[in-house]
């Protein structure tokens, strides 16, 4: 019974251990149609597509909370899931004004309420490998572009992320020996996150895994201490 006791407790702690530390390399897209306006060009629509990759083992944030939690002096309708900056390993923006931002361009610092602070969140757990539906991140470049996708928002007594992206710059614009500048504003109220591939980071050895080991060894040891006790009985 002992040992039956013991070797039990062994399985739950391998299993626990296990399970308990996911990581992986994730490439998600964030894409919609713009509605905007440009001083040069007057009103238009135009499709854009952000891409950033994220790596969780790098992932320095621990805020989350479940549905239904108290965040603040609100109350979650859906999940919140802090990140760090740290994981962030490429972003792309495909747009019909060339623009481009860096994993340093992240302006972080995301809080939705006083003393709970991420660089920005999903309402999954990316590790997971579940797609997200809502966002909330920005970036600005060197040039002063502005890129927001989702934002926060309390109402009624509840705290949620809201879908959408909003986008601003200044832009030059040359033509026949001279050059002036543009002012783009643009806006729209969805955006698709799409999970386009996931990949396991590179296989090193994990505390987890050690741990798992460990206590491999010490179901071994377990198991020899019987049989030995019992022969001196």
């Amino acid at each position: 019974m002992t040992r039956r006791s013991l070797l039990s407790i062994a399985v739950v702690l391998i299993v626990g251990m296990a399970n308990s530390v996911q990581a992986s390399i994730v490439e998600l897209t964030f894409s919609g149609t713009y509605e905007g306006e440009s001083d040069q060009f007057g009103e238009f629509t135009q499709s854009f597509s952000f891409s950033m990759t994220y790596d969780t083992s790098l992932d320095t944030n621990t805020h989350f909370f479940a549905t239904g939690a108290a965040l603040g002096g609100d109350t979650t309708t859906h999940e919140w899931h802090g990140y760090s900056a740290s994981g962030i390993t490429a972003v792309d923006f495909d747009f019909v004004i060339p623009v481009t931002f860096s994993p340093t361009d992240l302006d972080g610092n995301k809080m939705p309420t006083a003393g709970v602070n991420a660089d920005f969140w999903f309402d999954v757990d990316l590790a997971t490998g579940v797609t997200p539906t809502l966002a909330w991140m920005s970036f600005e470049n060197s040039e002063e572009v502005l890129l927001e996708i989702g934002s926060a928002m309390g109402s009624a007594g509840t705290i949620s992320m809201q879908d959408g992206s909003y986008f601003e710059g200044e832009f030059e614009v040359s033509g026949e020996g001279s050059s002036d500048s543009d002012s783009v504003e643009a806006s729209t109220d969805s955006v698709t996150i799409t999970i386009v591939g996931t990949a396991d980071p590179d296989p090193i050895p994990e505390p987890a895994s050690m741990i798992t080991w460990t206590l491999l060894g010490v179901v071994g040891c377990i198991a020899t201490w019987w049989k030995r006790r019992r022969k001196a009985c």
